[in-house]
């Protein structure tokens, strides 16, 4: 470890974002061939004509800039889902590394990050959130407790705050009949507010609300001003204010502010 602080800082950065992007990639591949019976150890293909992708043509990030967003066989364009998640990952993975430095928090960090990413996707795209993703992380959570070196009473504390963050989703769930939420966020809200403690719960709820809202209502503004431009046909899959919305992605961002960046909304308040 200590031959690691012999290293640039920048340098020991650019590693661990370049290691993020290859994982993001992977990651791509997890989330598109998830739940399909498809391995994973199958050769990636373009999606619309089948080819057979070169491995070149597979260099996160780079490959989908030099390509412009296009297969170079059938012209078809590449979601730009793939790019989207390779740089959010290298950027979580970043974020991991400075939250926990060169010790073995991090690996542990990093696996968690993996597997919120692909909740998230997997999350927006489905509107599901499947109990193996929420068993896996609750694995890494109880894993994150083991080697953080955390005593029987942080243990409790942690008990007791995953018990009051899928309590009041879980409350949520059952007021509105799963209108506003869904099962699997109040599952996954276990492990993440565990992760947090007592004194992280309020931000975790509070954050996942504000981030919800801000989002939401900034894709309606886009969705508006797009229409406004090229005036389209009214279309089911347009966002509405009463469209359902995937919560996990708001609850995994709150947590990560939480977690990662330390935020604290109860300070806030108290500097009012």
């Amino acid at each position: 470890m200590e031959s690691f602080a012999l290293l640039p800082i920048w340098y020991l950065y650019t590693v661990v974002f370049l290691f993020g992007l290859i994982v993001g990639s992977f990651l791509n591949v997890v989330i598109y061939r998830f739940n399909t019976g498809v391995s994973l150890q199958g050769s990636s293909h373009c999606l619309s004509c089948g080819t057979g992708l070169r491995w070149f043509e597979l260099v996160p990030v780079v490959s989908y800039l030099v390509l412009r967003g296009r297969c170079r066989y059938c012209s078809s364009w590449i979601p730009v889902r793939y790019l989207l998640v390779e740089l959010l990952t290298a950027g979580l993975f970043t974020a991991a590394f400075v939250a926990g430095g060169v010790t073995a928090v991090t690996p542990v960090l990093w696996l968690l990050v993996a597997l919120l990413v692909i909740v998230l996707v997997y999350d927006i795209y489905h509107l599901i959130i499947p109990d193996v993703l929420v068993i896996a992380v609750s694995v890494t959570a109880a894993l994150w407790w083991l080697v953080t070196g955390a005593d029987v009473e942080q243990l409790v504390n942690g008990s007791v705050a995953a018990a009051l963050a899928s309590g009041f989703y879980g409350l949520l769930w059952l007021l509105s009949h799963g209108r506003w939420i869904g099962f699997g966020d109040v599952k996954l809200a276990l492990p993440l507010g565990f992760m947090v403690g007592v004194g992280g719960v309020f931000s975790l709820i509070t954050l996942s609300f504000w981030v919800g809202a801000v989002i939401s209502l900034g894709l309606l503004a886009w969705q508006r001003h797009q229409k406004g431009k090229t005036r389209p046909a009214q279309s089911a899959t347009q966002l509405t204010m009463k469209s359902e919305v995937p919560f996990a992605p708001f609850l995994i961002v709150a947590f990560l502010l939480v977690l990662l960046a330390e935020v604290d909304v109860v300070t806030w308040f108290i500097g009012f």
